[in-house]
Parts: structure tokens; sequence; C-alpha cells
């Protein structure tokens, strides 16, 4: 519904703006910012017993840094098609989580509790094909876009002083409304909101010696999606 809702804003705000019908021919967007997560975090790792630890890890993973760009190619009717590019980057670390070791099998001889320390880095790419819309009210182009390509994701995480890493991939989309403003012939600055969507059911997970493929139930897919909000540099081709 994210990606619906910032698609329909986006075309119904640019359909007036096409008084002065200043289509470009290509335009390059460069931008930075931040994205929020916005699936359901687990808080239930079997054996923690501070619950509150692990909500604290969830809440830091939730904060993405987010870097995007992409280049679309405009026709005269103002709709334009080109690629996308989006990076994505959450950490989070907590310490002195106490584990139940009773629960884990993997560690019947230990003491009954355990203390340790818990960090996951994640990391998204994505990459798709591109649809855009342009108009515009003088220096100001408002351009809405949605994508469709491939994610693919890679999560390195540490607890109990064993390392692992998760990758997958799958297909994602994303769609953004673009505000820029012109102060040079061909170059601005802009500002645009987006919601992606993707997620991955599928997963290879290594421990530096054993490497598995997994199919992840429904309940347990890793969830990327996410809303968006950045600032960059544009460049345009004019006509």
């Amino acid at each position: 519904m994210l990606l619906v809702t910032f698609l329909l804003v986006g075309i119904c705000s640019s359909l007036p703006a096409q008084v002065e019908t200043k289509i470009p021919r290509l335009r390059i967007s460069t931008s930075g910012g931040l994205g929020y997560l916005t699936a359901t975090g687990e808080v239930n790792i079997e054996g923690v017993t501070n619950k509150e630890k692990v909500r604290q890890l969830d809440n830091s993973l939730r904060l993405a840094t987010h870097l995007s760009g992409d280049i679309h190619y405009f026709f005269r009717s103002g709709h334009g098609i080109g690629t996308k590019y989006i990076f994505n980057k959450t950490s989070g670390e907590v310490d002195e989580v106490i584990i139940d070791s009773s629960v884990i099998p993997d560690y019947p001889d230990h003491p009954h509790y355990m203390v340790t320390d818990i960090w996951e880095r994640d990391y998204t790419n994505y990459l798709g094909l591109s649809w855009a819309f342009i108009g515009n009210w003088d220096k100001l182009y408002l351009t809405p876009s949605a994508s469709i390509g491939y994610m693919w994701t890679r999560s390195e995480a540490s607890m109990l002083y064993q390392n692992s890493l998760v990758t997958g991939g799958n297909v994602a989309m994303n769609a953004d409304v673009s505000l820029d403003y012109l102060f040079h012939p061909n170059w601005g600055i802009g500002t645009s909101l987006g919601s992606f969507l993707g997620f991955i059911n599928k997963v290879k997970v290594t421990d530096g010696t054993i490497t598995r493929k997994e199919k992840l139930d429904k309940e347990s897919w890793y969830n990327a999606s996410n809303i968006h909000l950045s600032v960059g540099l544009r460049y345009y081709l004019n006509r």
C-alpha cells in the first residue's frame, strides 16, 4: 500500500505541472539519507532472559543508512525509463546479554547462565529497472518513480563468541517521489521520500566451517522493507 500511495501522489502532483512542458532528455540523481525498517522485530531469541536487550538491538537495527542513485531517459510525453540502485546498511550491538544455556542444545555442559555480547550488521543492495514521470514549475521539478529489480543481502552477526554470515536474494520493488530545485540550467538539489518492499525466504548460512542452505517459513522471512528520506545532487541534460 505504501508503494501505491507514493506513486499515485507523485503522478497526481505531476500532471498539472506540465504547463511549461520543460521536459529534459536525461536526469541523473544521487542521494543519501536515512531509512526506517517497517518489519516487526523478533524479541524471543532462544535462551535470552533479559528481553529488554533484544528490544534495544531491534531498535538499533531499524534505523538504516540509505544511499541511492538512478538515471532516467525522458520522452517528450514526460514519461521516462531507466535504472535505479539502492544501498542500505543497519547495525546494532548490545552487551551483557544473559543466556540460559540449559535450553540451548549446543551448550549442555556449560554453566546454567552465561553472559555475552551480541552484534549484527546487515547490508542490502538493490538494482532494478525504473519507470518515472516528470513535471515542473519553473525551476522546480517533481518526479515520481517506481522500479522492480533484484535485491541481495549480507548479514553478519555474533553471539556467544560465534560468528555467522547469512546471505540471500530475491525480487524487490521501490517507489519514491523526488522534488528538485535547479540552481543552474543543468544542476540542482533535491529531496526524495520513498518506500522499499523486499522479502527473502531462502538463505545461505555459514559459520566459517560449515555452510548450509535454508528455506525459511513465512514467520521467519528476512524483511528488508523500509521507508526512506534522502537529499542529493541532480543533473539534467536538456533537449
